[in-house]
């Protein structure tokens, strides 16, 4: 079975007790990560964050939180590399599952062709087409067209523009139990379950060990070419309320969108490294 770790905080037994109860009807072995604890910070974890390139890129400030969070994401990564784990699943303590997600761990091939998996979406600010995916499945057509491939693609785009945040799907995955995942550029910014690799963790702590961005963004800075995908249909949601209060967006002055403009994070290295994977021509 799949290496699972569920990030827990020690003061809230309530969280663990929420998601253990689910993990056991599932008949899932995990083990309780100790989460770092926002409050109680010190200095050179709070040095993690570029707090001021965090305030341009996001319009607010970086909450202690958020700190924490990131910090409990990165000792699971740490922790596969140190002991060479080739996949884990990785939960939050506020996350509800569905059934199906036993049989989805129990065949290796639904998550290996994956780097990054995440297995939850967070509507309507992430959102698909599920009806346009069936057809495309359907049809036997599982590869984004090329962009001289005019009609196909512009059937294609309307499985990729009901979502807010814009993504591209450059590949369909028929898995067990009906499940299809979208291999895509970019990957759902939620961190409450997902799959990662090895490799994944790697350049996941490569790319996060100066961040201005909340850590559930890492992977559209991650370079290497790693595959990400998601469930079209997801198998988690977040259930609670945050234990990150507080993060209230505030208006820029004028020197600061300035700034903005020229240190926006840009996705560059991943940028080149989806057309390295997928061609230019499926952009």
């Amino acid at each position: 079975m799949l290496k699972t770790f569920l990030i827990n905080l020690d003061r809230r037994p309530d969280r663990l007790m929420f998601v253990k109860q689910q993990l056991e009807n599932l008949g899932i072995d995990f083990e309780r990560v100790s989460a770092v604890d926002g409050s109680c910070l010190t200095d050179e974890q709070r040095a993690v964050f570029n707090q001021q390139r965090f305030a341009l890129e996001c319009k607010r400030k970086v909450v202690d939180g958020e700190i924490g969070c990131a910090l409990s994401h990165q000792a699971v990564w740490q922790r596969m590399v140190a002991e060479n784990i080739s996949y884990a699943l990785i939960l939050e303590d506020d996350v509800q599952l569905k059934p199906e997600l036993a049989s989805l761990l129990a065949d290796s091939r639904n998550y290996e062709s994956f780097d990054f998996l995440n297995l939850t979406l967070k509507r309507p600010f992430y959102d698909i087409d599920t009806t346009a995916v069936n057809l495309f499945v359907t049809q036997q057509q599982f590869i984004r067209p090329r962009f001289w491939q005019l009609y196909k693609r512009r059937s294609w785009r309307l499985m990729e523009s009901k979502a807010i945040v814009r993504w591209k799907i450059f590949r369909l995955h028929v898995l067990s139990n009906d499940l299809t995942a979208c291999e895509c550029d970019i990957a759902p910014s939620l961190a409450c379950c997902y799959i990662v690799s090895l490799q994944g963790a790697k350049n996941m702590l490569l790319a996060s060990k100066t961040l201005f961005y909340p850590i559930d963004k890492v992977w559209q800075y991650s370079g290497g070419q790693l595959k990400e995908a998601f469930l079209a249909e997801p198998l988690a949601f977040q259930s609670l309320d945050s234990d990150i209060p507080h993060r209230v967006r505030f208006k820029l002055t004028l020197v600061q969108r300035f700034k903005r403009f020229f240190v926006k994070g840009r996705h560059w290295q991943r940028l080149f490294d989806v057309v390295r994977m997928y061609g230019w021509t499926r952009l």
